[in-house]
């Protein structure tokens, strides 16, 4: 199609993914951010004293069936991430990295950005968008569990 001018008109391309700030409705945490801070405060405070004093376990799916998963290892890997040992961290569980990131993420951006500013970053998306998002984070899920079923590294122990 051309303008009165010979050029070709431009389609209407889709809407681009962005990020914003945008103002928050109250300073409450979110459901990821209120997961995150409670996670992460349980970790700091189950994890160090594992390793000072006999601690009850966490039960995981692998003592019951038997089977590792997706994210199995991820607390060493964690833990040897907090330590310094980034390449053993990735070899424990890459994707358990990534989650930790996440809810790094949840909790600052609440204590840092929704507390004192009552801002929120915002990501805005259209459904096709999103859809994609979930079915790459489901593929990324099943190559994980592969990964980690492949590796073993759920059975090694972790030397502080």
């Amino acid at each position: 199609m051309e303008t009165a001018l010979g050029m070709q008109a431009q389609q209407p391309s889709q809407p681009r993914i962005r990020l914003r700030v945008a103002p928050a409705e109250s300073r409450m945490p979110s459901p990821w951010e209120l997961y995150s801070l409670v996670l992460l405060v349980g970790a700091a405070v189950y994890i160090p004293l594992s390793y000072m004093m006999p601690m009850p376990s966490v039960e995981s799916p692998l003592r019951y069936t038997g089977l590792a998963c997706p994210l199995c290892g991820g607390t060493r890997a964690v833990t040897a991430l907090c330590t310094g040992q980034l390449e053993l961290a990735v070899k424990y569980n890459p994707l358990a990295l990534v989650v930790f990131a996440l809810l790094v993420w949840g909790a600052f951006s609440w204590l840092f950005m929704v507390l004192p500013l009552r801002k929120r970053l915002v990501l805005e998306a259209t459904r096709g968008q999103i859809a994609l998002f979930w079915t790459l984070a489901g593929l990324a899920l099943i190559a994980n569990w592969a990964y980690v079923l492949w590796a073993g590294m759920y059975q090694v122990p972790l030397k502080l």
